[in-house]
């Protein structure tokens, strides 16, 4: 009897043990994780763009006031492009250089015009062969990094010839270098790839088509053009 009872004691003491000694430390709690960033837009990048542009120029002597015809222009651009991002938390810069085909216009020969200047010995036309543009890009990304919203302004030069056919206001093919400005949209599809959208404004100064006989009798070319393109780029 007296066995069971120390037996019955001791088997109380370890019983109450634990709760003599209070309440468990509590488990540790794990540091968090550092977030990662899963979008990265610095570094190179290059790619291709499909786009369309269309203005008009109005055609004849500025210097004197002695207009002429206006030509339409438009047409499919096919481009390249290449630049490099920098960025700062959700802030990205950098710079492009794209380079892609022109678009083009005409007034056939004959048509009836009421301007001093007129298309009666040949077509009136312009030709802008090709565009290059150097633009420095600024813009923010969306709150998921994968969506950048930006603005570009910068240089634009084109090689170009037109005025009238078969006269001497039918200059050879010329550069000309003017300004160009846009906004635009892009969207990281991968850690490596991104699509974009752009509208841009293009204006290459006053064309010189081609010299009369009188002094001072330069036929130019007054007008600007805009561009809508869509394109993929590829980071590395």
């Amino acid at each position: 009897m007296k066995l069971n009872s120390n037996l019955m004691a001791l088997s109380f003491m370890a019983l109450a043990a634990p709760a003599l000694a209070g309440n468990p430390a509590p488990a540790p709690v794990p540091p968090p994780i550092a977030s990662v960033a899963m979008f990265d837009w610095s570094g190179w990048y290059g790619g291709v763009n499909l786009g369309y542009g269309s203005g008009s120029y109005d055609q004849g002597v500025s210097a004197v006031n002695e207009d002429g015809p206006t030509v339409d222009v438009d047409g499919a651009m096919l481009g390249l492009q290449f630049g490099r991002n920098f960025q700062n938390g959700n802030k990205v810069y950098g710079f492009d250089l794209g380079v892609s085909s022109g678009i083009d216009g005409i007034v056939p020969q004959g048509a009836p015009l009421s301007t001093m200047w007129s298309c009666n010995t040949g077509d009136c036309n312009i030709d802008i062969k090709a565009l290059v543009t150097l633009r420095g890009r600024y813009g923010v990304t969306s709150a998921s990094g994968a969506t950048l919203f930006y603005g570009a302004a910068g240089l634009a030069g084109a090689r170009y010839e037109g005025g009238i056919n078969n006269s001497v206001q039918q200059g050879d093919t010329e550069t000309n270098f003017g300004y160009t400005v846009g906004i635009g949209i892009e969207h990281m599809t991968r850690p490596n790839m991104s699509i974009f959208a752009e509208a841009n404004y293009v204006d290459l100064g006053d064309l010189d088509f081609g010299r009369g006989g009188a002094p001072g009798e330069v036929y130019d070319g007054q007008g600007d053009f805009a561009t809508v393109k869509l394109g993929i780029n590829f980071h590395f």
